[in-house]
């Protein structure tokens, strides 16, 4: 080796040729020196490239890194606007449905105030149709009568009068063969009339009709 460093030149199998031409640098050329195949300074260069080269991969990674966080961030952004929005609608349906609510409690309550003003009127209705019918002084009852009756019987008015009506009775039958037979007023009061016949029934097609009236 002291051989090497002292010729500065080593001939490899009469293929390549090693050099050293400073302390330290070496090179490995063609046999005759006129082709450079190796050197210390293109190792350095390549491996000066190699580190430029992975310092630009990590800043490109860097810059990748910061564009996912951004992304992220972003992404966390968007869905805070998503969530707001979100809850400003819920907040909003809220408030609608409180308000139908409160609608539907007045319709309600109308419905319910309407239902008892109907129930109102409709009291006065059936309290002025009761005082209408005791302030009417005319009755108009039919009262079947049986075989061989000789009078009606009491025949109730089914209210009171003020004072004695007048009565007009009437006796038919609803078969056509059989004979007239005439009657008349032999009892009446404020609540009830007596019809007396002239003969006894001869069937059960009879019937008795009356109309009691207030006298003028």
């Amino acid at each position: 080796m002291a051989k090497i460093f002292r010729t500065e030149t080593l001939n490899l199998g009469g293929n390549l040729r090693l050099e050293s031409s400073t302390a330290g640098s070496f090179e490995i050329k063609s046999a005759d020196g006129s082709t450079t195949h190796m050197s210390r300074a293109s190792i350095d260069s390549d491996i000066s490239s190699l580190q430029a080269v992975d310092v630009t991969n990590e800043s490109d990674l860097s810059v990748d890194v910061s564009s996912l966080q951004a992304g992220i961030t972003d992404e966390a952004n968007t869905r805070s606007t998503k969530d707001a929005n979100l809850d400003s609608d819920i907040s909003s349906l809220q408030a609608v449905d409180v308000t139908n609510e409160s609608d539907l409690s007045v319709d309600v309550s109308s419905l319910h105030a309407q239902d008892v003003a109907n129930e109102s009127d409709l009291s006065v209705d059936i309290s002025s149709l009761h005082a209408q019918d005791q302030g009417n002084d005319v009755v108009a009852k039919s009262v079947s009568q049986s075989s061989a009756a000789e009078d009606s019987g009491a025949i109730s008015f089914g209210r009171t009068f003020d004072s004695t009506p007048a009565i007009v009775a009437v006796l038919k039958s609803t078969n056509a063969s059989d004979p007239i037979i005439a009657c008349m007023v032999t009892a009446v009061s404020t609540t009830e009339c007596t019809i007396s016949f002239a003969d006894a029934l001869p069937s059960a097609n009879y019937t008795v009709e009356i109309f009691a009236s207030v006298a003028d």
